[in-house]
């Protein structure tokens, strides 16, 4: 057993070693003449977004012009933040002055093909080819064209249940709730597997869905809550893009939904004020709709400091690099490394506080190999005084070992302001990460419940930690700032609100393991049912022979309180931003909720579902991967081994990190 450990430990952290070979000092590369050759050399016109300009360019480079792109798949072309299809269509957002048909009609010329259209921020979602673009943005009426605001899922890897530990079973047993009268809308990326969902007894006959969208994962979250709520009505909508999202939460208006969650996250929304997805998310609430959203993944891949100038006085007004090193309180360091696993991409979205529309000062994002000092990727967009606070860069490791890079961050122009960098794909930081303030976007929304993730009685070690740090009144409000100064925080949100279970098993293929908060936020979200049919928003439960009375205004805040002062606290006492307000606790929320509704219920029991049994006690945990979409490859070791290495993984990272730093 010793020597299984062992060999599992080595595998795990044989990577994180090479991090302690001395690393290239990123400072000594950029200068001035390399901040001058990389500024703004993407820009063709300023009505194409940088990163689809770097697309279009690469496109070239590729040799893909004119219609089409030949020989080529568009898996090999698309990237993270701009798709496109194997006929060499583009997905894009186009903005005008005005959201007319006439004006729609002109860009069907061009071949575009709309999808959606939304007249309150005058845009429409849709399909363009690649050489339509350009002219494209040389219509009058267009003011913008980008690739949609994409979401990804929250989702981990390994395993456990969770409708005994939230004690749902023992409320539906004894108070006789399963969520009858309650209609849950899910938000995810997609229902492939529904009809295979229904066949085996997992999901009902009918689940109504709006746009069913491409993927998996909102049929295991439309599983989780089938299981805590099986008489609640379920609903799904694709949620993948903005605008596709705000869709969603139209769409379950319009068909009356009770309960909404959403398990996505959306890195080019704002980090330091409420974007479009959040203030719909809010007025969901305000209207009486229980919002919950998973809070994130992110308490180990994310940073946030003040600007800290690494030479104040060094007299080039160009190069004003931010120094990690002294902002984290340790010796001077322009880069933050991170680590990136052999043939594996990442992506880092920088922002900073100003507001999204509204940006006047201007920070560049370089991505440098730490072995050579080549600049592997830039972005060097322009804000001056109309623009959005936010740079995207991305890494591809095409090596057969684990690569590392610097993450490199240049003040062009402006005011010192808080910096913010989250990550998407598989790079990691080795140092300098802060768990702290790691939840944005949606889960931050006022009134949304937030979800973290908890396993075996404690916080999961990736789940994101609060506060969510708001620094302006919404986009579509926001006034003019002072260009003079930083940038002041208007409010602390606390977040997140709750934790409830992950690592849990569903039949939907690819989540047979799933773990992450998009598995928590599902567990949350049928206990808000069973809470809502509990006080009468649903149908009747019985309570000594006389039927409650039913409500005919829902209360969206009397669910989050409900379940907020039922919660188990976990250490420290009280309310904090790692827990939240503690555990989910289902039984004894539906009893408040029973308490506060009318007289005391006599247990009748409601069937269980009907579902077939989901653990058969394979030892088919996540070994090395613990955090990561879908890993299929497992080490098959013991529940117990398998969580002492999920515990110490955090651990060593950490040691090798301070090893390394001490080193230099």
């Amino acid at each position: 057993m010793r020597r299984i450990l062992l060999t599992v430990l080595i595998v795990c952290t044989t990577p994180l070693i090479s991090d302690l070979l001395p690393e290239a000092n990123a400072q000594s590369i950029i200068d001035a003449s390399e901040l001058a050759k990389h500024k703004n050399i993407t820009r063709t016109t300023p009505k194409i977004s940088q990163n689809l300009n770097k697309w279009l360019i690469n496109m070239k480079e590729t040799g893909v012009t004119g219609k089409g792109i030949g020989n080529l798949s568009a898996a090999d072309l698309h990237t993270p933040f701009v798709k496109m299809d194997d006929q060499g269509n583009v997905q894009v957002e186009i903005y005008m002055n005005d959201s007319s048909s006439e004006y729609t009609n002109q860009l069907e010329d061009l071949g575009f093909i709309p999808e959606i259209e939304n007249h309150e921020i005058k845009a429409v979602e849709g399909w363009i080819p690649h050489d339509s673009i350009e002219t494209a943005a040389g219509l009058g009426f267009v003011t913008k064209i980008k690739p949609p605001v994409y979401g990804y899922p929250r989702a981990g890897s390994v395993t456990s249940e969770g409708d005994s530990i939230m004690g749902s079973d023992d409320a539906r047993n004894t108070f006789g709730v399963d969520g009858s009268g309650i209609k849950v809308g899910v938000i995810s990326d997609g229902v492939d597997s529904l009809a295979a969902s229904q066949m085996s007894g997992d999901l009902p006959n009918v689940v109504q869905v709006g746009d069913p969208g491409s993927g998996d994962e909102g049929t295991a979250l439309l599983e989780i809550i089938h299981d805590i709520a099986p008489g609640a009505d379920l609903a799904f909508h694709n949620g993948t893009t903005r605008l596709n999202y705000l869709d969603a939460i139209n769409y379950f208006r319009n068909i009356g939904v009770d309960v909404i969650v959403d398990d996505l996250g959306f890195l080019q929304e704002p980090f330091f004020q409420d974007g479009s997805i959040a203030e719909a998310a809010a007025q969901a609430v305000a209207d009486g709709i229980v919002y919950v959203s998973a809070a994130g993944n992110d308490r180990n891949d994310h940073y946030q400091a003040f600007f800290l100038d690494t030479d104040p006085n060094d007299g080039d007004p160009q190069v004003n690099l931010h120094d990690f090193g002294l902002a984290a309180g340790e010796s001077s360091d322009v880069g933050m490394t991170i680590q990136l696993p052999a043939h594996k991409s990442s992506t880092v979205v920088l922002q900073w506080s100003d507001p999204f529309g509204e940006a006047s000062d201007d920070y560049d994002l370089f991505l440098v190999d730490s072995d050579t000092a080549d600049i592997i990727d830039s972005s060097t967009d322009i804000q001056n005084g109309n623009d959005d606070p936010i740079e995207i860069a991305s890494v591809s490791n095409n090596g057969d070992s684990t690569g590392f890079f610097d993450i490199v961050i240049n003040k062009a122009s402006g005011e010192d302001q808080e910096l913010e960098i989250y990550f998407l794909g598989s790079g990691t930081p080795v140092e300098y990460n802060v768990p702290e303030d790691s939840i944005y976007g949606q889960p931050a929304a006022p009134g949304v419940i937030s979800v973290g993730a908890s396993f075996n009685g404690d916080v999961d070690f990736f789940s994101s930690e609060g506060p969510s740090s708001i620094y302006f009144s919404p986009v579509v409000t926001v006034s003019g700032l002072q260009s003079d100064r930083a940038a002041a925080l208007l409010e602390d949100r606390d977040t997140p609100t709750i934790v409830a279970p992950n690592r849990v098993a569903t039949t939907v293929p690819g989540f047979t393991n799933f773990a992450g908060t998009s598995a928590s936020a599902p567990h949350a979200a049928g206990v808000a049912a069973l809470v809502l049919q509990a006080l009468g928003f649903g149908a009747p439960v019985q309570t000594s022979g006389i039927e409650s009375s039913i409500v005919s205004t829902r209360q969206a805040d009397e669910v989050t309180n409900i379940i907020t002062d039922t919660a188990d606290d976990l250490q420290p006492a009280g309310y904090d931003n790692i827990s939240g307000y503690g555990s989910i606790n289902a039984f004894a929320a539906v009893e408040e909720a029973i308490n506060d509704a009318g007289p005391q219920p006599s247990p009748s029991p409601s069937p269980e579902p009907t579902n077939p049994p989901r653990n058969d006690g394979s030892n088919n945990n996540g070994g090395c991967s613990v955090y990561g979409p879908h890993s299929s490859s497992y080490v098959d070791m013991g529940n117990a081994m398998a969580n002492a290495l999920i515990l110490l993984i955090p651990a060593i990272v950490t040691a090798f990190g301070y090893i390394r730093r001490r080193k230099q």
